[in-house]
């Protein structure tokens, strides 16, 4: 299973993925992060809460995604209750306790993720999960960001990753890329780039953030001097 890559499309109507620095106006990320979807890959196996992300370190596992449809925002206001409280119940006698937040969602939202397992500790996992996606079939229900964000999926393969070097000439990425591992050759198109957190521990802690670039779009990014791999003819750089 070493250098084994589980291949999934994943869709849903909305996704909401918290950017880490907003507080009262919840924004999202455009797509989903490392910790992400290491929590959609514990979801779907059954793994406990929180018990997950020491096991999908950078040693064991490595992310990315491709995007399959535009990347669109809108902006919800939901009402938002506060319940850490036993007296908010009393509240409704004298006055609304709801409080109007408008939220931005990314509109039908569609990628495709690329889940490279590099160790043998995983092999228990590995075999779980692409029973699992083989089947659609999950332990938890999968949803993107909150709960209300149930998603769909499609499985696409168990491929063997196969490493290209490419060099001195322009080349087409279907992933997003890091910016540490990819040189991009702008070319027409809408590109973008956002700081996400990749990985975290088991008390969520974050240990590594990484700055990915995008074409919102989809579009396939052009890129030289790289090493990436052949996923079944689609070109993929991990983050």
């Amino acid at each position: 299973m070493v250098n084994r890559i589980l291949v999934f499309d994943l869709w849903s109507d909305l996704a909401h993925f918290r950017r880490i620095e907003t507080t009262t106006s919840p924004l999202t990320y455009p797509f989903p992060t490392g910790t992400t979807i290491a929590g959609l890959l514990g979801a779907i196996s059954g793994l406990p809460r929180d018990s997950y992300y020491n096991l999908f370190s950078r040693e064991s596992i490595e992310y990315s995604f491709r995007i399959l449809n535009p990347i669109k925002k809108i902006v919800i206001p939901i009402s938002i209750v506060k319940t850490d409280d036993p007296s908010w119940i009393y509240l409704w006698k004298l006055k609304d306790p709801r409080t109007p937040t408008p939220y931005e969602f990314v509109k039908d939202p569609k990628y495709r993720l690329y889940i490279h397992f590099k160790t043998l500790k995983l092999e228990k996992t590995y075999k779980t999960l692409k029973n699992l996606l083989e089947n659609h079939q999950t332990i938890y229900t999968p949803y993107l960001g909150i709960s209300e964000m149930i998603a769909n999926f499609k499985f696409i393969g168990d491929i063997k990753a196969i490493p290209i070097q490419i060099e001195n000439k322009p080349e087409y990425l279907h992933s997003v890329a890091s910016i540490k591992t990819i040189k991009i050759v702008p070319k027409e198109g809408k590109y973008g780039r956002e700081t996400i957190p990749l990985y975290m521990d088991n008390e969520r802690i974050v240990l590594e953030y990484g700055t990915v670039i995008y074409e919102a779009n989809g579009k396939p990014l052009n890129f030289c001097d790289s090493t990436i791999y052949d996923v079944d003819g689609e070109n993929v750089s991990f983050l």
